[in-house]
Parts: C-alpha cells; sequence; structure tokens
C-alpha cells in the first residue's frame, strides 16, 4: 500500500498564488487533458466531477507543495472522516479501606500487557500502626513518586479522593520519570495487590480506564508523519542526518482525520503477488476547522459515489 499523510491548518486550499497553495492550506488538483497539471483547482460550486477524470491532493508548504499521486475518481473505494478524539492513558486504582491493626507492608505489582512482552514493576510502602485508611493513601502516592520506575508508568499518583490511589500508563507526550517523552501508544497494565501484612486494613485493586490511542491526537500525527517522510520529502534518516524536513502536526493540536482509499489502476488485484495495488491518502485538519475548504470539496467531487462526510 502507497502511504500519504498531509496535515493542514485551517487554511482554504481553493487558490494558488505564482502557482502555489497558500502555507497550510489543503487542495483538490484537476490534471488537464495533456496530462500535465494547471492552476486549475477543484472547488465545489464552480466545478462538476466530470471536468477532471484525475485529482491528487496538494499541500502549501510556503515552499514547494507536497503532492499525492494522481488517483481517478472511478477507482476510489472508500471515503471517510472522523473527528478528532484525546487519547487517554490506562488507570488502575487501589482502594483501601479501614484502619491498619499494625504497622505493615503492602507491596503493588504492575504488569504491563500490551508490549512485546510482560514487564513488571513493584514497590512496597511502609504502614505504620493505626493509620486511617483515609491516610494511607498519602504514603502510597510518595512511595510510588520515590520509587525508580518504568518509563511505561506516569511518575506521579493521583490521591485526592481520600481513600484511593491512581495510577496512570504513560501514553504519547507524557514526560517520563528520566524526563524524556514518551513516543508510543498508550501502554495497557494490571495492578496486583501482591501482599499485605498490617492485619484489618484492606487494599483492593481494580480497573479505572482503558489506555486508547484516540483519533487524531497531535503526538499520533506528527509520529505518523515522520513515518512517512520518506515518501513525502525523501528522507530516510538512516545515518541521524542532522538536516531534515519541516513537520507540520503539531503535538497540542486535535486533528479530524479524512481518509481516501484508491486502487491505482481499477484492479483491487495487484500485479506483484503479495503486494497491494491501494494508495491510501489521509489528511489531518485542526478539530473544529471552519476555513478549510479540502473536505466540502472532496464531498462535491465524489458526490454520487459516497454518502457526504461529516465530521
Amino acid at each position: 500500500m502507497s502511504r500519504h499523510l498531509f496535515v493542514g491548518a485551517d487554511v482554504a486550499g481553493d487558490t494558488k498564488t505564482n502557482g502555489l497553495i497558500d502555507d497550510g492550506g489543503i487542495g483538490v488538483e484537476m490534471l488537464s487533458d495533456n496530462g500535465s497539471t494547471t492552476d486549475g483547482l477543484y472547488v465545489a460550486g464552480s466545478h462538476v466531477p466530470t471536468d477532471s477524470d484525475q485529482i491528487r491532493i496538494v499541500l502549501g508548504t510556503g515552499g514547494n507543495m507536497l503532492v499525492s499521486p494522481w488517483i481517478s475518481r472511478r477507482n476510489v473505494i472508500a471515503f471517510s472522516g472522523q473527528a478528532g478524539v484525546a487519547g487517554a492513558p490506562c488507570k488502575q486504582t487501589v482502594t483501601i479501606g479501614g484502619t491498619s491493626a499494625a504497622a505493615g507492608t503492602v507491596v503493588l505489582k504492575f504488569v504491563r500487557t500490551g508490549g512485546p512482552r510482560p514487564e513488571f514493576f513493584s514497590f512496597a510502602t511502609e504502614i505504620p500502626a493505626s493509620t486511617a485508611h483515609t491516610a494511607a493513601d498519602a504514603l502510597v502516592k510518595a512511595a510510588f513518586e520515590a520509587a525508580v520506575l518504568p518509563e511505561w508508568l506516569n511518575p506521579v499518583a493521583v490521591a485526592t479522593a481520600g481513600a484511593t490511589v491512581v495510577f496512570s500508563g504513560a501514553k504519547r507526550g507524557d514526560t517520563t520519570q528520566s524526563g524524556g517523552s514518551w513516543d508510543y501508544d498508550p501502554i495497557q497494565f494490571e495492578l496486583i495487590v501482591e501482599s499485605y501484612d498490617g492485619g484489618t486494613q484492606t487494599y483492593v485493586a481494580s480497573a479505572t480506564q482503558a489506555g486508547d490511542p484516540g483519533i487524531g491526537d497531535g503526538y499520533s500525527v506528527l509520529a505518523y508523519e515522520k513515518s512517512l517522510q520518506g515518501v513525502s520529502d525523501g528522507f530516510y534518516n538512516r545515518r541521524n542526518l542532522p538536516i531534515a524536513p519541516a513537520t507540520n502536526a503539531l503535538v497540542g493540536t486535535a486533528y479530524t482525520m479524512l481518509t481516501l482509499v484508491s486502487t491505482k489502476d481499477g484492479s483491487t488485484s495487484p500485479q506483484i503477488k503479495g503486494v497491494d495495488n491501494l494508495i491510501e491518502i489521509s489528511i489531518a485538519l485542526p478539530v473544529g476547522f471552519s476555513t478549510a475548504t479540502v473536505l466540502a470539496n472532496l464531498n462535491d467531487y465524489l458526490a454520487g459515489d459516497f454518502a457526504t462526510v461529516t465530521v
């Protein structure tokens, strides 16, 4: 599959200046009859689908435009979109009940389940005798945050409810205990109360929230954009070269995602065994965009073949 990503801003993509679309604008460019591009961009209300059998997606960058392969309208097999949804970390909670009858130690164990192999981490908290559950939570939180933690755990626990401690797994963009940034999907983990020897006080672990990468998270879009720079810019970073192409995704922005899938020649059967015959074009626009026009233009161009995409 040939994959392409275009990350735009809330900028119209209906006009060109000196042959170029404005920086951040995404347009739908038509192919002229003689096989060369023109300044003609497909604009809803000014054109009809029969004006051009082939189109390509173009992105203004302030310099040369980034472009997709040409695709034929009759070869498009999928067109969809969805508004951005923020990613969420995996959360596990330990709930404390009663008062400790004697001094004891509680050991909590974390099991990472979503990685290439299970990973484990445990830490212990000393609980003095006669400690109420409403005070024990702060002790557990402090012991956790003082421990040497794996990078896949958020280094800050939450103990504000009076008798619970909430632990979170890392998600993209989180700062790890070492000061680095977690650059992967949200991890999944389980929490186990391994032992407690302080008498009548109880510790119960429960799942609170599953990790979810969301849709159009700025960190995820940036990672995807970097992975495709070989296709878009011819940059493969084989030797960690210092001059890299500029990226367009902003980590603090949530993006609405559009997807356009086309066959290369009208057939879904590849000419080479094991190699598919598809072109996948993803378009990222800031959530709540109002000026960007690429969605309206694609809806118009593909009207009759696909339902109108609303986000």
